[in-house]
């Protein structure tokens, strides 16, 4: 059996994953960081569980969204695994919505109740999977509590459809839908509802795949019909899409009013008072290369000189010392000694001096990410990026780039535009990855003694500001065109788990 996992961004859906399959993949504390889905098995050895990209709606703007909706059109599965994020439900119901107009069976994994409880949100279980007609199951991904119980849910026990009529869409609407049903009878293995509301909602997936079937002009037609119709009806000029997504909001007011109270001790959130601060437009940037400051400094001169001074002490003096009398003792020649010495100890020692500092590298970088502090660096930047022709979602694909270019390259996927994801992928090796920490901390160790963290940082914030230039550069040549509007979810501060923060180091 197949079950797709899905949710918006940064709802914990890796998270989840991962307590549901014993695998690891790659967490982070900010929206976009599944670029494709991934596949596990649940377990009991026999399930899969496919994680998909987090997404917002099934009608996608950019690369990784298309993942999602080609998966509904072209792949086999069973069930659907939806995780919601208590504290923005309203929000994340619209794509539960979707998902019930499909028709799967679909059960409801609902994360960061704690969350929602602080924002002074109380939701009734029973009554949400009521107004839903699905199991509603609450768990804690981060922790994994609550997950055990999850997976006997999906992998064991019959799982409802749900309803798939919460929401009516007025009768131009209804009235096209029922038309592209007896266009459609006995031809597509696909929801006839679903696919109206995804065509009128104007996704270009769905779009071609009905072409496939229908003639253009005769899809082209039927959307136009509905539009007039629905203009007519309405007396108001909106567009297709507009309406769905209005009458989506109604039928999610409805849920939301039986199923959730707000509590009286509402507290302003710690994540609003700290961003204050760090998203401040004059203190922002300043934070940011204080922090990165910080970083070096504990990396090179506070932290990893020492450890790694200890460390080629050690290498070189008693455990160089204790193989050569026990090479001597063993009668060993020459050439073995030379070999052990001169080669192993000598030419792995060379590189193992450099690992505290890699170490405490990826332990900040990590910190940073997990903590939810890297989407705030994405917004401080957007001024900056917009300057250059690109917007702040292309700096989170650069500071990814800081551990290793070829993830920082593969997250350039969640960029809507195609030409700020070209330029953001020329862009990403120019920053300086992990694999070159060693050849600085040779050379500022050799000839910047006194300065070895500002002399390393710069060598990070030179090659921020060449990736700038040659964005202008790229922007006013090669690659032209309008600067996206940027939209980024900034996900709550939280406690790095030491689990995840193991991984990212490992």
């Amino acid at each position: 059996m197949n079950v797709a996992l899905i949710g918006n961004p940064n709802t914990g859906k890796t998270s989840l994953f991962n307590n549901l399959t014993g695998s690891y993949e790659y967490v982070g504390n900010w929206s976009g960081v599944t670029v494709e889905k991934k596949v596990g098995l649940f377990k009991n050895g026999k399930d899969q569980l496919i994680d998909l990209p987090g997404v917002y709606t099934l009608n996608p703007l950019s690369k990784d969204e298309g993942v999602v909706t080609n998966f509904f059109l072209n792949e086999p599965f069973e069930k659907l695994l939806n995780i919601l994020d208590a504290s923005q439900l309203r929000r994340n119901l619209h794509l539960t919505l979707q998902l019930l107009e499909y028709g799967a069976p679909v059960i409801i994994g609902l994360n960061m109740l704690d969350v929602a409880k602080n924002r002074g949100i109380q939701i009734d279980i029973h009554k949400l999977s009521e107004s839903l007609g699905v199991t509603v199951a609450p768990v804690v991904a981060r922790t994994g509590k609550g997950c055990n119980e999850l997976a006997e849910l999906v992998t064991a026990g019959a799982v409802g459809t749900g309803k798939n009529n919460l929401v009516y869409y007025g009768k131009a609407i209804e009235a096209g839908i029922l038309e592209l049903e007896n266009k459609l009878a006995g031809k597509t293995r696909h929801p006839v509802r679903w696919l109206a509301l995804q065509l009128f909602e104007g996704n270009p997936y769905v779009n071609s795949y009905l072409a496939t079937i229908l003639p253009m002009d005769e899809l082209e037609a039927l959307v136009n019909s509905v539009a007039l119709s629905q203009q007519h009806n309405a007396g108001s000029i909106q567009s297709l899409d507009q309406v769905i997504h209005r009458k989506r909001r109604e039928a999610i007011d409805k849920i939301l009013s039986a199923a959730t109270t707000s509590l009286d001790n509402k507290k302003v959130p710690l994540t609003e008072k700290v961003d204050m601060i760090v998203t401040n437009k004059f203190l922002g940037i300043p934070i940011f290369l204080v922090l990165m400051y910080i970083m070096f400094m504990l990396t090179f001169d506070w932290l990893g000189f020492p450890l790694s001074e200890a460390l080629d002490s050690f290498l070189s003096g008693p455990l160089t010392s204790g193989i050569t009398a026990a090479l001597a003792a063993a009668g060993a020649s020459s050439f073995i000694k030379d070999l052990v010495l001169d080669g192993i100890v000598a030419g792995v020692g060379g590189v193992l001096v450099f690992v505290p500092q890699i170490f405490i590298l990826f332990f900040f970088i990590s910190l940073l990410e997990d903590s939810g502090y890297m989407a705030r660096v994405a917004l401080v930047m957007d001024r900056l990026m917009e300057s250059v022709g690109l917007n702040g979602k292309a700096f989170i694909p650069m500071m990814i780039g800081f551990g290793c270019n070829v993830p920082g390259i593969m997250a350039a996927r969640t960029i809507e535009t195609p030409k700020e994801r070209l330029m953001t992928i020329l862009l990403t090796p120019l920053m300086s990855c992990s694999a070159r920490l060693p050849v600085y901390a040779l050379f500022v160790g050799a000839f910047f003694v006194e300065q070895k963290a500002a002399v390393v940082l710069s060598l990070y914030v030179l090659g921020v500001v060449i990736a700038l230039i040659m964005a202008k550069l790229f922007s006013k040549t090669l690659l032209k065109g309008e600067t996206s509007v940027f939209v980024i979810e900034l996900p709550p501060y939280r406690l790095p788990q030491a689990r995840a923060m193991e991984k990212h180091m490992g």
